[in-house]
């Protein structure tokens, strides 16, 4: 699922907003794959703790392909891989399959 990071309709719904009932509705029966919005790894542990079964990304690295090519696209994926293990670490998380919904800050004890 994808909305291009709202850039088509400003009152489009955002991807994170919108994921929860997605994956809820489609259940088992679909890969969910999420894309828009995502720029660290805290971003892809958010989508797959909402329900995402894998997270694109597109404008990190493609800034990062723009600014210093494959040196640029390396040193992104390296700084959202280690984003991504900092947030698990914190988390409990000790491997990707173990990020679900309890990970996330709801406001509610």
């Amino acid at each position: 699922m994808s909305n291009h990071s709202g850039r088509q309709l400003d009152d489009a719904p955002s991807t994170v907003s919108a994921l929860p009932a997605i994956a809820a509705a489609v259940g088992e029966q679909l890969t969910v794959l999420v894309d828009g919005g995502v720029c660290s790894g805290l971003d892809l542990i958010r989508m797959l703790a909402l329900g995402a079964d894998g997270v694109l990304i597109g404008r990190p690295w493609g800034y990062a392909l723009a600014a210093a090519g494959q040196r640029g696209v390396a040193q992104v994926l390296s700084l959202l891989a280690d984003e991504m293990r900092v947030g698990m670490a914190l988390t409990g998380c000790a491997s990707i399959a173990a990020i679900d919904s309890t990970v996330l800050a709801t406001g509610q004890d």
